[in-house]
C-alpha cells in the first residue's frame, strides 16, 4: 500500500529540516544514516537533488539508480517506492516541492519536442544543477546563509529554466504540465486499492469516469494501456519487497497482487530480465 507523501516527510530520518508556508512544508533538508524505505504516493511534483550516498527509485519496470550529484524529478501523482540503503556515509537530500501553477503557467518555445510518458525521470547533471543544490544546503545548513533563504516560486522558476536549457528538459517540461491534469484522488485511490484492482470496470469505477475515458487519458499520459500500468506497479512493488522484506518470494508475489505464482514469475523475469529469487541477491552496479 502506497502512503502519502505530504509535507515531504518520510519515516527513518535521523534530521530534517524544513521551509515552511503556513503549516505546510515545501522544502525539505533530509538526513538517514541507516537502511529505510517507502512505498509513496506524491501528489506534487517534487525535485530530488541527492547530496550524498545512494538511493534506489522505483517506477513501473524502472529503476533508477541515485547518487551524490544527481538530480531526479518525481511528476505530480507518481505512485513509487523508495530503498535507501544501510551504507557508512548515510544518504542525505534536498527535496522541493515544484507548485502546479507554476509549472502550468511556464513558458517554453515554440519548438516541437516529443511528449515523454508521465513518470519519474533522471536529468543529465550540469554546473549550474550543482551551483543550485550547494546554494541551497548553504541556506539549509549554514547559519549566515539561513535567513536569505529564496522563495518557493523562485526555486521552481530557476529549476525549470534550468530544465529548459536542453531538448530533454522541455520535455520533461511538457510531461509535468500534462501530470498536473492527473486527478489526485484517483491515483491516491490506485495506490490504496492497486494489489486487489481486478478490471478495467473496477478501475474506472475508482477514477469515475467511463472505461473509454480511462483508457484514452492512460494512453496519453502513460503511453500504455490502463491494466498494464496496473500490472507494472505491482511489479515495481513485489521488486521493491524482495529487496527490502525476507518474506517468502510467493507470500510477496501475493500481496503485490499475483494470485498465479508461475504467472507471476514469467512477467517478473520478462521486466527485469532475472527470476525472483536472483533479483533478491543481485547486486546493484553503481
Amino acid at each position: 500500500m502506497y502512503t502519502l507523501y505530504e509535507n515531504l516527510r518520510f519515516t527513518g530520518h535521523d534530521r530534517i529540516d524544513t521551509w515552511q508556508q503556513g503549516t505546510h512544508s515545501w522544502a525539505a533538508y533530509s538526513v538517514y544514516t541507516q537502511k529505510a524505505h517507502h512505498e509513496v504516493y506524491t501528489p506534487h511534483t517534487i525535485l530530488n537533488l541527492i547530496v550524498r550516498g545512494q538511493k534506489r527509485m522505483y517506477d513501473g519496470r524502472v529503476i533508477h539508480q541515485l547518487q551524490a550529484g544527481d538530480v531526479f524529478i518525481i511528476p505530480a501523482g507518481s505512485l513509487l517506492c523508495s530503498e535507501i540503503p544501510g551504507q557508512r556515509y548515510g544518504y542525505e537530500s534536498i527535496n522541493i516541492e515544484l507548485p502546479d501553477a507554476v509549472i502550468g503557467n511556464y513558458s517554453l518555445p515554440q519548438i516541437s519536442t516529443p511528449l515523454t510518458p508521465v513518470g519519474a525521470i533522471q536529468l543529465a547533471t550540469t554546473h549550474a544543477w550543482q551551483q543550485l543544490k550547494n546554494e541551497l544546503l548553504q541556506q539549509f545548513t549554514v547559519a549566515e546563509y539561513i535567513h536569505r533563504r529564496p522563495s518557493q516560486p523562485e526555486i521552481a522558476v530557476t529549476a525549470l529554466s534550468l530544465m529548459g536549457q536542453t531538448v530533454q528538459g522541455q520535455s520533461v517540461i511538457r510531461m509535468l504540465q500534462a501530470a498536473t491534469a492527473v486527478q489526485p484522488s484517483t491515483m491516491h485511490t490506485l495506490g490504496q486499492e492497486l494489489s486487489h484492482m481486478g478490471e478495467l470496470e473496477e478501475m474506472a469505477r475508482h477514477a469515475c469516469m467511463s472505461k473509454a475515458t480511462l483508457k484514452r487519458r492512460f494512453r496519453q499520459l502513460y503511453d500504455v494501456a490502463p491494466m498494464n500500468w496496473i500490472w507494472e506497479k505491482r511489479l515495481e512493488q513485489a521488486a521493491f519487497l524482495l529487496r527490502t522484506q525476507s518474506d517468502p518470494i510467493a507470500d510477496i508475489a501475493y500481496r503485490a497482487g499475483f494470485e498465479n505464482i508461475s504467472h507471476f514469475y514469467r512477467l517478473f523475469r520478462n521486466a527485469f530480465g532475472m527470476t525472483p529469487a536472483v533479483w533478491r541477491k543481485y547486486t546493484f552496479p553503481i
